[in-house]
């Protein structure tokens, strides 16, 4: 005879995200293959809150699954460096259309080169579970 023991359902809080800047995330030259500082790696895997203004990583209009997180509005200043863009991912399923003005996202950031055909495209990947 088999018994069956239900036990109570363990839930455990989220740690509160770990606050990032872009002064941190771009305050250092990057070129490809460099090795990033490790204030910048100590942000890989982790939830993280950074603020910024969003961009359309498409050109287009309506609402988005992705976009680009910026220091600074570039169209006022240019094209921002690779290490001055963290690119968001919402989750499946959920679009928003872009905010203006300055931002706050909460997500799980990972840190690293992301390569395509052998080029860098991207340094800063967040899965965004917030946006407001």
């Amino acid at each position: 005879m088999r018994c069956l023991v239900l036990l109570p359902l363990l839930v455990l809080p989220m740690p509160d995200p770990v606050k990032a800047s872009f002064e941190e995330l771009s305050g250092f030259d990057y070129s490809p293959g460099k090795a990033l500082p490790a204030k910048v790696l100590a942000f890989d895997g982790k939830s993280v809150s950074i603020s910024g203004f969003m961009q359309r990583e498409v050109p287009g209009s309506g609402p988005v699954n992705e976009f680009l997180l910026v220091n600074s509005a570039c169209n006022c200043n240019g094209t921002p460096k690779l290490n001055e863009i963290v690119f968001c991912t919402l989750p499946d399923g959920v679009t928003m259309d872009v905010l203006p003005g300055f931002v706050h996202v909460i997500g799980t950031m990972y840190v690293g080169e992301q390569k395509e055909d052998g080029e860098v495209v991207a340094l800063y990947v967040m899965d965004a579970d917030e946006v407001k």
